[in-house]
């Protein structure tokens, strides 16, 4: 079953912001008669969530030693507790995901960057994007709302400003080289604007798609440059996620599915984006459909459930407060209580 997505707007135009579905809270009920498959998984998220909230600094920031005040991971925390049925405003985490919020406020600067401690990402931008899809997440759910939307139209602008000539984004916010999980990154978080109601320029929209689509290798699989190289599964898997979440569904995406099956994103995996691709991997296949999804995730959930560390949290080169956001992604996403995927399962318009 394929879940269409809702096109981006031709242009610039105006849409009414949208809150977070609180009809998907309906989800949550009666999970005590669920069978006993489903519950452990349920009671590993929620241990998760009860670590992450507990790793939360003073200032509302997520990440610890190099990551420490990070926008990026804090925007995943963030975002990983609203997977989980708590907003700004309610919810059993409300508390944690407002001083969350608030942090990623704090880090948006006059220019339009939304920045905490990033340089261990190598630059800004990843941060920019995650913090820009976060605050979308939660718009309408805060009671700074109009902060909020000045302080997205502005990191907006600076996405739409700093796209490069290929089409893409790299890690410092200029019009330079470019990259794929950079790329990708902003192209979701296009989405999330668009999605809460904010005017996202389709040409833009456009020459990201193209240039994605311009990595795909003979394989099927996702180059990280322009210039070659290999096919890599996690940027694979992020690519894949950002083309559905731009309604881009076709023979690409098809070509790199099938390349992703043959070379899945395990926990044991060399390279150290692990935990990065699962939770890419989880959302591109679960927005692609329940056949897509149902086969990838019992390949994944023993795995993750027998990585959890005795406290509650998962591990990750970066620091475990991203190993546990993402984590929490792949065990949370099919609740659908995320506005993301929720906008994008049931292809809803704005009014």
């Amino acid at each position: 079953m394929m879940r269409k997505a809702m096109p981006v707007a031709a242009g610039r135009c105006g849409l009414c912001g949208c809150l977070v579905a609180v009809g998907a809270m309906v989800a949550l009920v009666g999970r005590a008669e669920e069978p006993a498959s489903t519950s452990r998984p349920r009671e590993a998220a929620a241990r998760g969530r009860t670590w992450l909230v507990a790793a939360q600094a003073a200032d509302g920031s997520w990440g610890s030693g190099l990551f420490r005040e990070s926008a990026a991971v804090t925007a995943q925390g963030v975002m990983a507790l609203v997977a989980g049925g708590s907003t700004p405003a309610t919810g059993e985490h409300a508390a944690a995901v407002a001083r969350g919020v608030d942090f990623c406020l704090a880090c948006a600067g006059a220019d339009g960057l939304i920045a905490g401690r990033e340089q261990a990402a190598h630059g800004p931008m990843y941060g920019h994007a995650y913090a820009t899809l976060a605050l979308a997440e939660v718009y309408g759910e805060t009671t700074r709302d109009d902060e909020i939307a000045a302080v997205l139209v502005r990191a907006r602008d600076l996405i739409e400003r700093t796209q490069n000539d290929e089409g893409g984004w790299r890690y410092q916010p200029r019009r330079g080289d470019a990259d794929a999980s950079v790329t990708a990154a902003m192209l979701v978080a296009l989405r999330g604007l668009h999605n809460c109601g904010f005017a996202v320029s389709a040409d833009c929209v456009e020459r990201a798609v193209a240039y994605l689509e311009s990595l795909q290798n003979e394989d099927g699989g996702f180059r990280y440059l322009t210039a070659g190289g290999p096919s890599g599964s996690p940027r694979a898997a992020a690519v894949l996620f950002a083309l559905l979440a731009a309604d881009k569904a076709g023979p690409v995406t098809d070509r790199g599915f099938a390349w992703l099956a043959d070379h899945p994103v395990t926990l044991g995996s060399a390279d150290g984006y692990a935990m990065y691709g699962l939770a890419h991997g989880a959302a591109a296949h679960w927005v692609r459909g329940t056949g897509s999804w149902d086969s990838w995730y019992a390949s994944v959930e023993e795995p993750l459930l027998a990585a959890q560390q005795a406290d509650g949290s998962w591990r990750d080169p970066s620091c475990p407060e991203y190993g546990t956001a993402a984590a929490l992604t792949v065990l949370q996403v099919a609740d659908g209580l995320s506005p993301l995927f929720g906008r994008l399962l049931h292809g809803e318009e704005a009014e």
